[in-house]
């Protein structure tokens, strides 16, 4: 039977990860294409006002952090659980590993952006980190949008009742 820590922890991930996939999937396909079109001059005064921010500073990396842990203590719990779910334990793990692995774009992304604060207004500097951190963003949204979707089917998968065919451990 899954536990309730196990089932408490996949909702949490969920959750926590479901913001990090809106926020991915807005940046990636409405607001990286607008700043692209309003150009890199614009693109720096909005991040050095919004992702520069203190909220932000702050906001940002615990939300990436808390939907990765929370994604690893769900696939330890489960783990621990020894029940067998068809499908749930590839769902499980796929979303820690994608949380996990979208943390190395995240330290190619981080200083693109920290770095804005001192390329004063050069457009040449600042388009080639605008071009760099929507690459790196990109590459992290993706790792962040499937973890989500991971710890989605995951919730599905182990809310099915257990059927003949599929036995406890």
């Amino acid at each position: 039977m899954i536990s309730r820590t196990t089932w408490w922890l996949v909702i949490a991930a969920t959750l926590i990860n479901s913001f990090l996939a809106a926020g991915n999937v807005n940046r990636g396909l409405i607001e990286m294409p607008a700043r692209q079109q309003t150009g890199p001059l614009a693109w720096a005064a909005f991040s050095r006002h919004a992702d520069l921010a203190t909220t932000a500073m702050i906001l940002c990396p615990t939300e990436a952090f808390a939907g990765t842990l929370l994604s690893i203590a769900a696939a330890v719990s489960f783990r621990r659980d020894r029940v067998a779910r068809p499908g749930a334990s590839v769902l499980i793990y796929g979303a820690a590993l994608m949380g996990i692995s979208g943390l190395p774009a995240t330290t190619q992304a981080a200083p693109v952006m920290l770095g804005v604060r001192d390329l004063g207004e050069s457009a040449v500097a600042l388009q080639q980190s605008l071009n760099a951190f929507q690459f790196w963003g990109n590459v992290r949204g993706v790792f962040q949008v499937l973890a989500f979707v991971a710890n989605l089917f995951s919730l599905v998968a182990i809310s099915r009742p257990l059927t003949s065919h599929s036995a406890e451990a």
